[in-house]
């Protein structure tokens, strides 16, 4: 039995999977790391008359997001309602359940904001009434409103 020798260090090729490796990684990382901001280039902003289209159907009629505000009346012993910068009819939180779920029943997405502000003398139990009275009509994304806007008067 004839043993050979082992080639001389300058004759060895030296094995290139894991270089291969180690680059296409790098390649990966860098790639996912990289913010590309391709979907908005090009895009024009245009705004489409809702009476055209494929179907050209009935205009779509877009119902806004429902806010109520709540003003102080007595000393805090009760407030004015007012819904979407109207006073509710009746003033009471009874009647604002019922106009809310006549908003629903319309049409009005569960989904979009319904914002309630009240004066910084508003009592709390009566915000607690109103965001009651919103989550019973079916309206799931209830908010609050951090200011009034202005003099912080709610009128009409």
């Amino acid at each position: 039995m004839r043993r050979t020798l082992p080639e001389p260090a300058g004759q060895r090729v030296p094995n290139l999977a894991p270089m291969v490796d180690v680059i296409i990684v790098l390649l990966v990382f860098f790639m996912l790391g990289a913010s590309l901001h391709l979907t908005t280039e090009g895009v024009l902003q245009t705004e489409l008359d809702p009476r055209s289209g494929p179907g050209e159907g009935a205009p779509v009629e877009i119902i806004p997001a429902v806010q109520i505000a709540l003003e102080d009346v007595d000393d805090g012993r009760s407030c004015n309602i007012y819904v979407t910068g109207e006073p509710l009819e009746g003033n009471s939180f009874g009647h604002l359940l019922a106009y809310l779920r006549d908003r629903r029943e319309a049409g009005a997405d569960p989904t979009n904001p319904t914002v309630i502000g009240a004066q910084a003398t508003v009592r709390w139990n009566f915000v607690v009434k109103a965001m009651d009275a919103a989550v019973q009509a079916g309206f799931k994304n209830v908010q609050f409103a951090v200011s009034l806007g202005g003099s912080g008067r709610l009128s009409p």
